[in-house]
């Protein structure tokens, strides 16, 4: 009895074009779903690079970094003309997450009038970051962290302390402007140091 030709098994190892041609058999299904997997996975990383990037910036962001802008703390008419030192807190905005907050207070400075000019030091202490204080009685700066003085140009007295101050007070630049307003720019130093080293 003559055989009569068969239609030979589709095969799965066939080209894109065929494919529309073929009938979709079991071993073709799960290789193309196969290959569809094969796809997602290799675009997957890319993806989520490219959400991470786009969302991370607007999560973290702040207004702009604080360390090196003007600050206006004060007017010239606000400060004592016998030079007695005061301390005004540096406020600006910030972004936590997806929260803004304005106006709050991101350090101090201690600000002296002297003649018609300003001096300004950074409140935080060269040491360990204590807040500098001001003693009226002996008309000097104190840490009350390790009983460092300084006088009231900010250089280290030669009295004993426990653990001394590595350099004197941290300057900060400070001008007046013609209307009498005191500008001060807000800058961190590391502590622990002898060299006045700008952080951030």
């Amino acid at each position: 009895m003559e055989k009569k030709n068969q239609t030979p098994e589709t095969s799965c190892c066939c080209s894109v074009q065929s494919v529309a041609e073929l009938p979709v058999g079991r071993r073709c299904f799960l290789a193309q779903a196969g290959t569809v997997a094969l796809s997602a996975a290799a675009i997957a990383p890319a993806v989520v690079a490219a959400t991470t990037s786009v969302l991370t910036p607007i999560a973290t962001k702040k207004e702009g970094s604080s360390e090196g802008k003007m600050y206006r703390v004060t007017s010239l008419d606000q400060l004592s003309e016998d030079g007695t030192p005061a301390m005004f807190a540096i406020k600006d905005n910030r972004m936590d997450g997806w929260t803004k907050y304005e106006n709050i207070s991101i350090g101090a400075v201690w600000v002296r009038r002297t003649g018609d000019g300003v001096t300004a030091f950074q409140a935080l202490c060269p040491h360990a970051g204590c807040p500098i204080m001001y003693d009226e009685k002996t008309n000097q700066f104190y840490c009350p962290c390790h009983a460092a003085l300084f006088t009231l140009d900010g250089v280290r007295t030669e009295l004993p302390s426990p653990s001394p101050s590595p350099r004197d007070m941290d300057t900060l630049e400070a001008t007046v402007e013609a209307d009498g307003s005191v500008l001060v720019k807000f800058q961190r130093f590391k502590e622990g140091t002898a060299s006045k080293i700008v952080e951030g």
